[in-house]
């Protein structure tokens, strides 16, 4: 199996590298302090996927389903993601789960909503990996591939928002904010918000700010927000 195509150029080939070691390093691949050594990596890379290295395996996935120096082919991109998943790899887990939960994105690879669920699952449990403990929020509060329950996507969000991740804490807002799956409490929803406003999140900004508290009600929500810790999930 070829990497990639072979060219007698090799100013275009480092471009070409360097490029992709800087989307690599964009998406959580590559620590930013190893790019300016890491101008062999996409063979280092096959050579290492090849070898049963999952983190590997997983970066190679990436650029088959992005077509990174590559032509995209999901295939071999749920090929290596499987590789990495057996061995218990939660980033390569969430990936073959968004494949699979947007599947029609992808033409070689149906949608199958079960299958998705199945591996944010297996992902989530991999050290708490947020990223799969938002997703699995979300599709319990959708139905989609689980059965439909709100509550649960609360606790999946308050799983994924105690980490840290802004997605979450402002959809655990929102929860609050409209009283979906949880007792509605502008309190905790504008501190929710608030904490994802504070990474940045416009959206969390926007609800934040459409939520209707007097002054003390707004000066306990900035409290909670203020003296939140990661672990922590926000209550009163």
């Amino acid at each position: 199996m070829h990497f990639l195509c072979r060219n007698n150029d090799g100013a275009k080939m480092k471009i070409i590298v360097q490029f992709v070691i800087l989307l690599l390093t964009l998406n959580g691949y590559v620590l930013a302090a190893e790019v300016s050594t890491a101008t062999n990596s996409l063979e280092q890379v096959q050579k290492q996927a090849e070898a049963g290295d999952a983190g590997a395996q997983t970066r190679l996935g990436w650029i088959y389903a992005n077509g990174i120096g590559v032509p995209v082919d999901a295939d071999q991109a749920v090929e290596w993601y499987q590789k990495a998943a057996a061995q218990g790899y939660p980033k390569a887990q969430f990936e073959l789960g968004a494949m699979y939960g947007s599947g029609e994105a992808v033409t070689s690879v149906a949608k199958d909503p079960i299958k998705a669920a199945e591996w944010y699952k297996k992902a989530a449990a991999q050290k708490g990996y947020p990223k799969a403990q938002f997703e699995l929020g979300a599709i319990h509060l959708t139905g989609e591939g689980v059965t439909k329950d709100a509550a649960k996507a609360v606790e999946w969000y308050q799983k994924a928002a105690a980490q840290g991740l802004a997605q979450a804490q402002t959809s655990l807002g929102w929860m609050y904010q409209y009283g979906k799956g949880v007792a509605k409490d502008g309190v905790l929803a504008y501190a929710w918000h608030n904490l994802a406003a504070a990474q940045g999140n416009e959206n969390a900004k926007k609800l934040r700010d459409l939520t209707n508290l007097n002054s003390v009600q707004r000066a306990e929500a900035e409290r909670l927000s203020a003296n939140w810790k990661p672990g922590q999930v926000l209550n009163r």
